[in-house]
């Protein structure tokens, strides 16, 4: 561990010394701004970062920006679809046992969360618009109307508070434009793709109240196929408590996509000091699980497996009242014999469930993933003075999911998953910027109040009813924040930059969570003497009710945390800039909610504590050759406590605090534009480790961090030619590359990505006005597939099985626009 250390210390000091020398190169002159206006330039991009709108080469932080021309040339349509353009970010939108795919898993240099459930926070905010939101369920939002997303690196505590401790994702759409305009596309592609998108801008009171609407529709069928096992009828029919099967009507493929998003906004410019925007979003999808491709089985009689105990219960060979207190021995699910034996016509549990085709499954249980989301916000912006300015932003949002499958993808219930989801969540925030001193102190004060209410109830049934949980909880969070972020210009090259923020939090959380088999509770006074079971009555919650495992009650926490920030830059000249900044990063506590067995302890004492991040970060910013480069670069080391984890042990995914870690790396990013040729790469490494494990922590210390690959690379070139009539020829193309991912804390060798090379190209005519245009493209061009999750239950004690979700194949699209 000590060599690991050394070698990572001296990977992040030669970084630190290849930064330095090129500073040291650099020339001292101020030179002349680059000309924004021209296309012979790659041009200024302006974030919000600092909640003002800046130059991104001008804030001394990490940002990756992506505008909507870069976006609409490689084919973007989802947040979930960015993480293989920006460097030491990972993004997919699933989980490892959930079907949904409008989860959004976010992880920024090694921080993030891997894990939807209602009591974990996510590690990466997303904002959009200036409005948190909260739930990773429902974060994959599409890209309406999008003018930019920035991507900041590395905690955000201060100004962006709770749940930036990796970063933040800072989406802003467009603001309804002053003349009348229109926009509408329309894409067809593989596995009958049909995607509609539009927007209108509408004047309504000319320079004075604007109005904007837009929307997309999106369909795709699923690429995985669902298919009769043998000897079993082909129709997909309900079985069970909890087994809803398919999409209304039935679905035979998985990983299909049916959503259609809206959004309104509506802006009062009342004055040439005040303004409100009035924005309105909605979100329904009905669509399919994603896919789920079985690996093997673990039944054998030694296995200790829920499997094998299934297994034992159908072939005879567990005692007859151990099956029928549990529903497992009767008459066929399916009306047919499927072993040898004529007394029992179970399908028994074996590898015989494996299609051998990844895109191929026996699965026959749940297959959906239903969610319907909308919000409201308010932004007011007041100049009350020539050097300061109020910003208020009021929001309300509401979420409401239900999603399900058979994860194992088998054609019994082995592990069939469904989950509901309901939250709404209610922020506040104000805003006061101020510029004084010519300019020299910029800063930003404001205050935060978020609250949200909510619920989440968990499903799962296991090999066919010999577990079957039914896990109702119910939470309460509100948080209350006070933050300041100042920047003083000491000298024409020399800036300090400090920033705190006060976070208060308090959470209130019921669970009620039950296995309805009552597989915990042992043969005494008052049970039935036939229910073979393991712990003795004094271990229960209820002993009137043996079905309860969680504790009763309502049970409350309450966090308290100071982030700093601080900083400084210098300005070798206008183009070229060098910062240093050391950033805080928090993340509350909460419960562990999935439990093994019933527990008589307070739900107080199975919790785990705040996460929290220290990072220093080094740093180079500069636009070159009189504008035609941009070239960034970052080293940083991050000392990562209490790292909030889901184990899975045994059967069940258990929240909890695995340890420390220290994280080191760098990345650098160049764009260039040279006449009609645009070049853009982004290089990044990380050496994500833990150096410490909590005690009671069952992950080896020499694991890799979740999502945190080591190598992440993008390669991405445009050409575009002009021709003589005016129109132009634009060909895109890139290469992203990560290596070795694990998605899971165990490190599942089965779960684990590979190293993954992606290739796509697109090549797009405009005409000579601008009125329309038409787009090819093709996405994995080689056709690359590769493990993007999965669930590992092959060890003792588990279900018995190993399942997997591979990545999209090769896919086309074709793209015809028209606007005013």
């Amino acid at each position: 561990m000590k060599h690991q250390n050394k070698m990572a210390n001296g990977r992040t000091l030669r970084a630190a010394l290849l930064l330095g020398s090129m500073f040291a190169a650099m020339p001292t002159g101020f030179a002349q701004e680059a000309d924004t206006a021209s296309n012979d330039s790659v041009g200024e991009i302006v974030v919000t970062a600092t909640k003002r709108s800046e130059n991104m080469q001008k804030v001394p932080i990490a940002i990756s920006a992506l505008g909507n021309q870069a976006l609409e040339q490689k084919g973007i349509t989802s947040v979930g679809q960015i993480g293989g353009y920006v460097p030491n970010i990972e993004i997919k939108n699933t989980v490892s046992f959930a079907g949904s795919s409008q989860i959004l898993v976010a992880t920024v240099r090694g921080i993030g969360q891997n894990d939807f459930a209602f009591n974990l926070e996510p590690g990466v905010g997303v904002y959009i618009d200036g409005v948190y939101y909260a739930r990773s369920l429902g974060a994959v939002v599409d890209l309406l109307d999008l003018e930019r997303i920035e991507v900041l690196k590395g905690p955000q505590g201060d100004l962006f508070g709770r749940n930036t401790i990796g970063g933040a994702l800072n989406i802003v759409t467009r603001d309804p434009a002053k003349d009348f305009r229109y926009q509408l596309e329309g894409t067809t592609g593989s596995f009958s793709r049909t995607d509609v998108r539009g927007s209108i801008d509408i004047p309504l009171i000319d320079g004075m109240l604007l109005s904007q609407a837009s929307f997309s529709y999106k369909h795709r069928d699923g690429y995985q196929k669902r298919i009769p096992f043998p000897g079993l009828p082909g129709t997909i029919t309900d079985q069970g408590m909890f087994r809803k099967v398919g999409t209304p009507g039935g679905s035979d493929t998985q990983g299909g996509e049916n959503a259609f998003n809206a959004r309104f906004k509506l802006k009062w410019l009342a004055s040439d000091k005040l303004d409100f925007l009035l924005s309105a979003d909605y979100t329904r999808a009905q669509q399919e699980a994603r896919p789920s491709t079985l690996l093997f089985t673990k039944a054998g009689a030694n296995d200790g497996t829920v499997a094998s105990a299934y297994n034992g219960c159908i072939f005879g060979q567990a005692p007859i009242a151990v099956c029928s207190a549990r529903g497992v021995v009767g008459t066929s699910f399916y009306g047919v014999n499927v072993d040898a034996d004529p007394n029992n016509d179970r399908l028994p549990i074996s590898d015989a469930f494996v299609t051998g085709d990844i895109d191929k499954s026996y699965a026959r249980g749940s297959n959906f993933d239903n969610l319907t989301s909308w919000g409201l916000s308010l932004t007011g912006n007041l100049e009350v003075a020539d050097n300061a300015s109020l910003k208020s932003i009021t929001a309300y949002r509401s979420l409401k999911s239900r999603f399900g499958s058979e994860i194992a993808a088998t054609p019994i219930i082995l592990n069939d998953a469904s989950f509901a989801m309901d939250q709404t969540q209610f922020s506040q925030e104000l805003q006061l910027n101020h510029d004084n001193f010519d300019g020299r102190l910029k800063g930003t004060v404001g205050l935060y109040y978020f609250s949200e209410t909510g619920s989440l109830l968990d499903t799962p049934v296991f090999a066919e009813g010999l577990i079957q949980i039914y896990g109702p909880n119910h939470f309460n969070n509100k948080a209350y924040a006070a933050f300041m972020h100042e920047h003083f210009d000491v000298t024409d090259r020399f800036g300090l930059t400090f920033g705190v923020r006060y976070t208060k939090e308090n959470k209130r959380f019921r669970g009620d969570q039950q296995d309805l088999n009552a597989f915990w509770a042992r043969a005494g006074a008052g049970v039935d003497p036939n229910v073979v079971t393991s712990l003795p009555l004094p271990f229960l919650p209820d002993q009137n009710d043996l079905t309860r495992l969680y504790p009763f009650g309502m049970n409350k926490l309450s966090f308290s945390n100071v982030s700093f920030k601080a900083g400084a830059e210098y300005k070798f000249n206008r183009d070229v800039m060098f910062y240093y900044s050391f950033a805080q990063g928090f993340k509350s506590g909460g419960w562990t909610t999935r439990l093994l067995s019933p527990s008589t302890t307070t739900a107080n004492d199975l919790t785990f504590r705040p996460e929290r991040a220290d990072t220093h970060e080094i740093g180079l910013k500069s636009t070159l050759l009189d504008g035609h480069l941009r070239l960034n670069m970052a080293a940083f080391t991050t000392a990562y406590k209490d790292i909030q984890v889901t184990e899975i042990i045994a059967i069940s995914p258990v929240f909890k605090n695995a340890g420390e870690a220290t994280i080191r790396g760098f990345e650098a990013e160049a764009d260039a534009r040279f006449g009609g040729f645009g070049l853009n790469v982004g290089l990044g490494y990380l050496d994500a480790h833990y150096s410490r494990m909590s005690p009671g922590a069952t992950i080896p210390v020499t694991n890799n961090l979740v999502n945190a690959p080591e190598w992440s690379v993008t390669l991405g070139a445009n050409y575009r030619y002009d021709l003589a009539s005016g129109a132009r020829i634009t060909w895109n193309g890139d290469y992203n590359y990560k290596s070795n991912t694990s998605p899971d804390a165990e490190n599942s060798p089965y779960l684990q990505s590979g190293n993954v090379g992606l290739l796509n190209s697109s090549i797009a005519f405009d005409d000579a006005g601008d009125r329309w245009g038409l787009t090819f493209g093709v996405k994995n061009i080689t056709d690359k597939r590769f493990v993007v999750g999965g669930y590992d239950q092959s060890g003792p004690g588990a279900i018995g099985f190993v399942g997997v979700g591979y990545s999209p194949p090769r896919q086309w699209y074709l793209t015809l626009r028209v606007k005013s």
